[in-house]
């Protein structure tokens, strides 16, 4: 049987940036990123605390992150108008999950719930991409809420 999933907020530090790093240079399309482009979203997401990581007997096996948003600018890039939009920490009204990873399927319910919480009452929006050759898909967004139990 496998031990619960824990789920905690990352923060900035140089053991957390190690095994998140490591976690996504296990899993596609993140391995064949620009090593920069990786690091700079994720040391983002942590430095805002806009990400959710998944350990089970001390080790990450699940993280996921986003970017803060303005609605406007999520909502142009959902109908493909716009680039993926720059930040807005501060003042963001939407957020977009930029990277999400699993070790393990059963997990990922548990991960969307703790983005959902971490996000409440602001619009959540998706880009799916799979480990084949399926087209990614950019999903509608949810509505972030507060969880009875995360």
């Amino acid at each position: 049987m496998q031990s619960p999933l824990q789920l905690q907020t990352g923060v900035p530090h140089d053991i957390v940036i190690s095994a998140v790093l490591r976690k996504l240079a296990d899993h596609e399309p993140f391995r064949t990123y620009s090593h920069a482009v990786v690091v700079n979203a994720v040391m983002a997401q942590l430095k805002h605390g806009a990400n959710v990581m998944g350990l089970r007997d001390g080790k990450l096996v699940a993280y996921a992150g986003w970017l803060r948003v303005q609605k406007s600018d999520a909502e142009a890039w959902l109908r493909e108008q716009a680039d993926l939009p720059v930040p807005d920490w501060e003042n963001a009204d939407a957020v977009i999950v930029t990277v999400f990873v699993a070790d393990h399927p059963a997990d990922i319910r548990l991960m969307i719930r703790a983005i959902s919480n971490a996000c409440a009452n602001m619009p959540v929006y998706r880009l799916r991409v799979f480990e084949n050759a399926r087209h990614e898909q950019k999903r509608k967004p949810i509505t972030g809420r507060l969880q009875v139990s995360v």
